[in-house]
């Protein structure tokens, strides 16, 4: 704790760091910030592992570019516990009073997209592990960071990646989120794009078309209304 005090406004500066190189998912370019990332790590004597996912696979997914991070410092004989934390985000949307990549201090609060999920758990984890580096205290097990890039898109780029095809093998994981509690289970994610059809007609007879908007309106209210059994 004591170490962490001392470091704080480099913590504080490692995030503004992250947070000016945006993440936006869609487009889902994140190359970029991982590499800044990778650097950033790097600098504090982190040794980094970069894992891009190829091309064709994440546009496929539907982004442009992912670089998914490991870092690794094992203590001595025992389990690894795994902290994962992405960065990617959706994009910020209109109202902000603040730049949201300029990830500016004002009154004791800093502003910028993902200041708080999850780039901060980039910075919290990475302080973290160097204190406990720095502390000297004789511990077990290894501490992995897993920094990814597929949160927004359902993760199977980002963690899934990684643990299919065997780079990583937690035996413990701790990913971000406010709940301070174990949960079992996440929300699902289905993506739809449905193209419906319609018959073109004179206005005179419109019973002779099919209007695709009406149905389109049809299909949107029984897709809302199904919310409702999978509540």
């Amino acid at each position: 704790d004591t170490w962490i005090d001392r470091h704080f406004d480099e913590e504080v500066g490692f995030l503004q760091a992250l947070v000016r190189v945006p993440t936006d998912t869609p487009p889902g370019n994140n190359a970029p910030h991982a590499e800044r990332t990778a650097e950033l790590l790097e600098s504090v004597d982190l040794t980094v592992e970069r894992h891009s996912v190829p091309q064709a696979v994440v546009k496929a997914a539907g982004m442009v570019s992912i670089t998914n991070l490991v870092v690794r410092h094992r203590f001595g004989d025992g389990p690894t516990i795994a902290l994962n934390a992405h960065g990617d985000v959706v994009p910020p949307g209109d109202g902000w009073t603040h730049d949201p990549y300029g990830g500016e201090i004002v009154d004791g609060k800093l502003y910028g997209r993902a200041s708080a999920v999850s780039k901060s758990d980039f910075a919290t984890y990475t302080f973290a592990l160097r204190a406990l580096i720095r502390s000297g205290a004789k511990l077990r097990g290894a501490v992995e960071l897993h920094f990814t890039y597929d949160e927004e898109f359902g993760g199977e780029l980002g963690p899934g990646w990684l643990l299919n095809l065997g780079v990583v093998q937690p035996d413990v994981l701790i990913a971000a989120g406010f709940s301070y509690q174990v949960v079992v289970a996440h929300n699902g994610c289905l993506q739809l794009e449905v193209t419906l059809h319609g018959v073109a007609s004179h206005a005179a007879y419109p019973e002779t078309g099919v209007d695709a908007l009406q149905a389109a309106n049809k299909l949107l209210t029984a897709l809302y209304a199904h919310n409702g059994v999978l509540r």
